[in-house]
């Protein structure tokens, strides 16, 4: 059955209102009297109308947190993004991460790191600029970054935010490691912001939401959970966030800030600390980066991709340039329409274990068969999977799926990360799906989401009348539509009273948009 619940969360009070209505108000006195600034609503600008779409240098030609940058590298990423077609599609910011700030010892200005941008920051982001895209860079709410000897901002907010200025950026990532002491987050970002919005320019800024509404007064676009890695253990978590978590205040600037998901990895992140470009390692499979890529779209506020554009494979292509799907992320008046379901399930994990010299070894093994791959890596028999006689069996490299183990069938082993895993022989336990509906502007239109969470195929239904809470009664039993599919782009006939969908295979998903006949 479908549960729906409506993810709404209480205003929180500042200094005594707890009304939008409130807020509102305030923010007239705020504006008379120049102070109160963290409780006004709506950040002034036009930045974030509309979501962000763009590309950040995290884990290009490196995996995950070992970020190498440099003038070049970044430069030819953007020159490919723009003769590929990315810049006309929308990807239009190139945005540094935490691999390029250093401060003066003398000066105390932040400054690009010599030996990675010998040119300067100013004439490099002059070079992004002349290729037709905006800039963004990365700084941190503390002294230092998070993950290497680069620098932060503080204490020198006002005096950053001028040289960002100076230089024509468009978009600063603040991140929140270091936090200085005696000071809360949301105290120094909304500093920042004020001294960003103080140089006259028109920023747009990204943080750390600490989880109310001033999250929209003090920037653009704000983080609303923890880091997203390469795996599927966290695009699910991710996606269970956005769907069971959803904030009153997300949305299009200039009342709202729009969700941040963190990076998708459509494609695969690089592999070590410096490879040859387009190089990647992907750690999720083909249909999991369409299913991550299918709810950023859907559900969330901001699309950058931390994967190396050049030589893009298949999926990168299909997802990048998927103009259906970026149609409705970019439907900006829509986003609030957006209601989540849960499909039910169990959220017990399997147990697993790592392998250790308990266990017997990989040849003291019983028939052992693969159902289904799940992962990206490849899944052999004797090599990366196996079954031993005390009812447990083992994956390595990567390898992640459904098996038969002896004679126990549906066993599921699905463990991301490096090493050899030993998983019970029994079958796994049902896992939650999720439903994001979004009626769309048009007043006609909804566009569906069903995203697999479970480890098996799975046949799954959408009544209309879980639309009709986002779309004002507009659907009911009777109603038919006609069924678009945005990956395939191919009309899928008609249905009333109900979509479904068949045989949606393990972590995959399924988006269609339905319009009712007139």
């Amino acid at each position: 059955s479908i549960n729906s619940f409506t993810s709404v969360t209480a205003h929180h009070k500042m200094g005594g209102f707890t009304s939008i209505g409130s807020l509102a108000m305030l923010l007239a006195v705020c504006m008379v009297a120049s102070i109160c600034f963290t409780t006004a609503l709506g950040r002034p600008g036009k930045k974030g109308l509309t979501p962000m779409l763009g590309w950040n240098t995290w884990c290009t030609q490196n995996k995950c947190t070992v970020d190498w940058c440099s003038s070049s590298e970044v430069l030819d990423v953007a020159q490919y993004m723009k003769a590929s077609g990315l810049l006309a599609m929308g990807f239009d910011h190139i945005n540094l991460d935490d691999c390029w700030g250093k401060r003066n010892p003398v000066t105390k200005q932040i400054e690009g790191d010599a030996t990675r941008f010998p040119e300067g920051m100013k004439a490099f982001i002059s070079k992004i600029h002349s290729l037709g895209f905006k800039f963004g860079l990365y700084t941190d709410v503390g002294e230092r970054a998070c993950h290497s000897e680069f620098t932060g901002s503080y204490p020198y907010y006002d005096q950053d935010a001028a040289t960002f200025q100076d230089w024509g950026v468009d978009y600063v990532k603040f991140d929140d490691c270091d936090l200085p002491a005696n000071h809360t987050l949301e105290d120094l970002t909304c500093d920042m912001s004020r001294a960003m919005l103080n140089t006259t320019s028109d920023f747009w800024l990204n943080f750390h939401c600490w989880h109310s509404e001033t999250c929209g007064t003090c920037g653009t676009s704000f983080r609303i959970g923890p880091d997203h890695h390469d795996e599927w253990s966290s695009t699910i978590g991710i996606i269970q966030l956005l769907a069971q978590n959803r904030e009153p205040f997300w949305g299009p600037n200039p009342s709202y800030g729009w969700p941040d998901p963190d990076f998708v990895f459509t494609g695969g992140q690089g592999c070590g600390e410096h490879d040859e470009p387009g190089q990647r390692c992907p750690g999720q499979s083909d249909v999991e980066y369409m299913t991550e890529f299918s709810t950023w779209a859907v559900a969330s506020g901001q699309i950058i991709f931390a994967t190396d554009p050049r030589n893009m494979s298949a999926v990168q292509k299909q997802a990048f340039f998927n103009s259906e799907l970026l149609a409705v992320y970019n439907d900006s008046l829509s986003f609030q329409n957006i209601t989540a379901l849960t499909l039910n399930g169990s959220t017990t994990p399997t147990a697993i274990t790592d392998m250790n010299s308990k266990h017997p070894p990989k040849s003291a093994a019983t028939t052992c068969t693969l159902e289904t791959q799940i992962s990206s890596s490849a899944c052999t028999a004797g090599s990366t999977f196996g079954c031993w006689s005390n009812q447990t069996m083992w994956t390595s490299d990567g390898c992640r799926g459904q098996f038969t183990c002896g004679n126990v069938s549906g066993v599921m082993c699905n463990v991301d990360g490096a090493g050899t895993h030993v998983c019970p022989c029994v079958p796994g336990p049902s896992k939650p799906s999720y439903v994001f509906i979004r009626p769309l502007s048009d007043g006609v239109s909804a566009v569906i989401l069903i995203v697999n969470g479970d480890d098996i195929a799975k046949t799954l239904s959408v009544d209309f009348s879980s639309i009709s809470t986002a779309s004002k009664g507009k659907w009911t039993s009777s109603t038919t539509a006609s069924v678009r599919d945005l990956w395939n782009h191919a009309n899928l006939g008609t249905v009333t009273g109900s979509f479904t969908a068949s045989n949606i295979p393990a972590h995959g998903s399924v988006v269609v948009k339905l319009t009712p006949s007139s």
